[in-house]
């Protein structure tokens, strides 16, 4: 048993990594917030157009003088009504708009509303904790104030024929499962209208079940996963507050301090890109914790789609090696230093011959050995990297005396998505179609066998993000077309000088079957928008 001593040390020194000590259960008797609900009503049968967006993260918008906050992601509530006029009219006002997670920023509040979680004593803070329920549903309010705009389209278009708009909560917006927070978005989004529907539950089924969506952070060893989704919330000190998972802690400590001088750090895709260009303009982190906290992120916040496009399709039938996870643990520092790419700039600082190296690579070591720190999925997914990186004749996770492995391509992907769906088939066995956000990087549908349950595969697809993103090799571009460093580039560009494209998942049925497609919805604010795909030059 870890003392809390102890727990409040090593948070502050690798709160990242050790993903927070256990919370200390209160016996306060506190009365607890009321989970979300609202009337709904179904459709009737018949065929319909389902259409997926997700990841539009509102925030708290713009400035008393009018201008956007840096934090403000979503600023294309033009861009947001021309899509909607446009699937209402393919759909013919018979579609399900399903938000796949992530449609409120509740992890930027303003400075107003500190969300910093029971303090036990002046200064101090929770770092497990985060937003009282109470903050949370002020924070909502002031975020649905701030998108009227958007959020009104979203009613009229609920309000069409037989549309329906449903909501997944996602990590950034978990709080909308609470009664008071969903409550907050009752006015403007029309949410007792019986036409708007929150899945409680994280996880919403077409009619016929055979398709599936999710927001996508409880896929996996996910940084941002809720422990027991979709309980979110811990009481401490008589009073109710939302768990902060380390992800969470990660975007508030270090993405919210950067934005306002790099306005695009969270809009390259995948998000550890742009800190990693930060570094590179700034030098190291503020501390060592810093640095800790990112080598987990820059491991595992990488979507599933670019893990593959580094590990390769996978092969046919192929099993995922069985890494020997103590010869995992035992390589210590190794374990994280080897997993991450020879050219990337934490490597490199990590691997110095610097005092704050050194210190970081014996925190490392100890981590290593922490199955509590590290979970044994995710030393296997570190061994995964590894064989990846270092080839064939590099160091691997597993015993000497074993010698070479097979030669076969890796396919991490199809495996983590393969355990992930064997869960969801026992549960909804007639899924042939899952669509998760969460990466903000979109995939056309790609097929996954989960051999143990289902004898036909699941067509798998991410919808992206509905803001507007650039990759690494696009942010590239654009720095070197203005004579600019990556680091310079990440403190002069800003959302408005991104593609004006955004992720959308459609589905629609063809003699009962369903077919899916991944397509941009490519609009300029204040003019006409039309859909197109994903490798359109426009959308670069």
């Amino acid at each position: 048993m870890v003392s809390m001593r102890a727990c409040a040390r090593w948070t502050i020194i690798l709160v990242g990594l050790l993903g927070g000590c256990a919370l200390a259960q209160s016996t306060d008797e506190v009365p607890r917030a009321a989970l979300a609900s609202a009337p709904f009503r179904e459709p009737p049968a018949g065929k319909r157009l389902l259409v997926f967006v997700s990841d539009f993260h509102m925030g708290v918008g713009k400035k008393a003088g009018g201008s956007w906050d840096p934090t403000e992601d979503f600023r294309w509530h033009g861009a947001l009504g021309g899509f909607l006029d446009e699937v209402t009219r393919r759909g013919a006002d018979k579609v399900d708009l399903v938000i796949v997670g992530d449609f409120l920023e509740l992890w930027q509040p303003p400075a107003a509303i500190p969300c910093r979680g029971p303090t036990s004593a002046p200064g101090s803070t929770d770092p497990d904790l985060g937003c009282s329920v109470t903050e949370a549903a002020q924070l909502a309010t002031h975020v649905a104030s701030q998108h009227a705009t958007a959020l009104a389209s979203l009613r009229e278009f609920s309000n069409r024929g037989e549309n329906r708009v449903r909501i997944i909560p996602g990590n950034h917006d978990a709080a909308l499962l609470l009664a008071p927070v969903w409550k907050a978005l009752d006015g403007a989004l029309g949410t007792s209208s019986g036409r708007v529907e929150l899945v409680t539950s994280g996880l919403w089924s077409s009619r016929d079940g055979r398709v599936v969506a999710e927001h996508g952070h409880q896929i996996g060893a996910d940084v941002n996963r809720f422990d027991e989704w979709p309980s979110i919330t811990r009481v401490r000190d008589g009073a109710e507050y939302l768990i902060r998972p380390w992800g969470e802690r990660f975007v508030q400590e270090i993405f919210n301090a950067e934005e306002a001088q790099y306005p695009i750090i969270d809009n390259l895709s995948p998000e550890a890109a742009g800190a990693r260009y930060r570094m590179q303009d700034r030098g190291a982190w503020r501390s060592m914790a810093d640095m800790a906290r990112f080598i987990r992120f820059n491991l595992f916040e990488t979507s599933l789609a670019q893990k593959a496009s580094v590990l390769g399709p996978p092969a046919p039938g192929a099993e995922r090696p069985k890494w020997d996870v103590k010869v995992g643990r035992a390589m210590g520092y190794r374990l994280f230093a080897d997993a991450l790419d020879p050219g990337d700039p934490f490597r490199k600082t990590l691997l110095e011959d610097h005092p704050d190296s050194r210190a970081l690579r014996e925190q490392l070591d100890s981590v290593a050995r922490d199955s509590n720190a590290v979970p044994d999925g995710e030393v296997r997914q570190l061994c995964d990297q590894i064989a990846i990186r270092t080839g064939r004749d590099g160091p691997r996770c597993q015993p000497a005396q074993l010698g070479m492995l097979a030669e076969k391509l890796l396919a991490s992907r199809e495996w983590v998505m393969r355990e992930h769906l064997e869960k969801r088939l026992r549960e909804r066995p007639n899924m042939r179609y899952f669509i998760y956000g969460h990466t903000h990087h979109i995939e056309a549908p790609w097929k996954v066998l989960a051999p143990g349950v289902a004898t036909v595969p699941v067509m798998v697809a991410n919808s992206g993000a509905f803001q507007r993103l650039v990759d690494e090799p696009g942010f590239m571009r654009r720095t070197k077309a203005m004579g600019l460093t990556a680091g310079e580039g990440l403190a002069r560009l800003v959302p408005e000088d991104l593609a004006p494209c955004y992720g959308v998942v459609l589905v629609s049925y063809d003699k009962e079957l369903p077919s899916m497609a991944t397509k941009f919805w490519w609009m300029e604010e204040g003019g006409k928008g039309a859909f197109v795909e994903v490798g359109d030059a426009r959308c670069q």
